[in-house]
């Protein structure tokens, strides 16, 4: 009877243990084709996580993927494998979506985060998974999913993220002065006057204009000239700093506005730039001066009204002679 039983018990290892090769052929076999159709496109083949013996068994791209071979794993890779590697900022995401699936709180479990490869670099994975069966009361027994390494969609998405920026920021700079572009200096208009009315606050307006610009261009040339345009830029720029915004409104004409600023203080300030313009050495062999209209906001303006305003008082200023500001 005892040598039966042991004969029965050593028929069922050897049972088990082909069962054991068939299975890990079969997965061999699952891995490959997966390598086959996924490869290009980012997949990493798919996982499955026993979560009553904490073992989880996947495809071996998903750790080649950062620079772990199968040497560098242990005989049973338990979850934290991988969850210990997930960069600090994108843990407690992962893990909390985790666990609101584990609980069944949300359907799946689909995240993006950072990993750590073997070298210290970081890679993207996107990761979804899903609980595929569960014990009579809910608790989670077996999960399976599928992992992308999404990296390099990631670099491109940033990359172009930045592009998009440097591109808005070139829109808006004006590539003589660097002050605003015509369409940025009348945006951040809008966005002043709607907070003149909102804040019952005071928006004065310089408009400024390079004297004579036309007979520059004529005499010296548009290199020249726009080198004039240029220092013009620098010494607004370095009157009224990162306080107001100014831009090159069309040709030689500068807009200045001044958030919560009166006409007196704004006066004071065209006169600082009239002065600092007109005692400037340029690249010409000729004197520069500016001349400019002060005025303040209305909240019954409209855009256009508020500017030509103002510009009757920059015309005045250059009928008088020029090189002056009028209030």
């Amino acid at each position: 009877m005892q040598d039966y039983k042991e004969q029965t018990k050593e028929e069922l290892l050897v049972k088990i243990e082909a069962l054991n090769r068939l299975n890990r052929e079969l997965l061999k076999t699952f891995q490959e084709t997966e390598r086959l159709e996924f490869g290009w496109s980012g997949n990493l083949g798919q996982w499955f996580w026993d979560f009553t013996t904490n073992e989880v068994t996947f495809n071996p791209l998903k750790a080649e993927a950062i620079g772990y071979m199968k040497e560098d794993l242990p005989e049973k890779v338990p979850y934290e494998f991988f969850t210990d590697k997930v960069h600090p900022d994108d843990k407690d995401m992962v893990m909390n979506s985790m666990m609101d699936h584990l609980y069944g709180k949300i359907p799946v479990w689909e995240v993006k985060y950072r990993i750590q490869a073997k070298d210290g670099s970081w890679k993207v994975y996107k990761d979804r998974g899903k609980v595929t069966e569960r014990t009579e009361d809910g608790k989670p027994l077996f999960l399976k999913g599928i992992v992308f390494d999404v990296t390099k969609e990631e670099k491109e998405r940033e990359d172009l993220m930045v592009k998009n920026k440097t591109l808005k920021n070139q829109m808006k700079q004006d590539v003589i002065t660097s002050l605003y572009s015509r369409s940025a200096i009348l945006l951040e208009f809008a966005k002043y006057a709607n907070r003149a009315k909102k804040q019952d606050q005071p928006l004065s307006m310089i408009v400024m204009n390079i004297d004579k610009y036309p007979l520059l261009e004529e005499e010296y040339g548009i290199i020249l000239s726009e080198e004039v345009l240029k220092e013009t830029g620098k010494i607004i720029k370095t009157t009224i700093q990162d306080k107001y915004s100014a831009g090159r409104y069309r040709e030689a004409v500068f807009l200045i506005l001044l958030e919560n600023t009166d006409t007196e203080e704004a006066y004071d300030i065209a006169e600082t730039i009239r002065q600092m313009v007109s005692d400037t050495f340029f690249a010409i062999p000729r004197r520069i001066s500016v001349s400019s209209g002060v005025s303040l906001y209305k909240t019954t303006e409209t855009v256009s009204e508020f500017i030509q305003k103002t510009t009757q008082k920059l015309y005045a200023a250059q009928t008088n002679g020029g090189n002056q500001t009028i209030l």
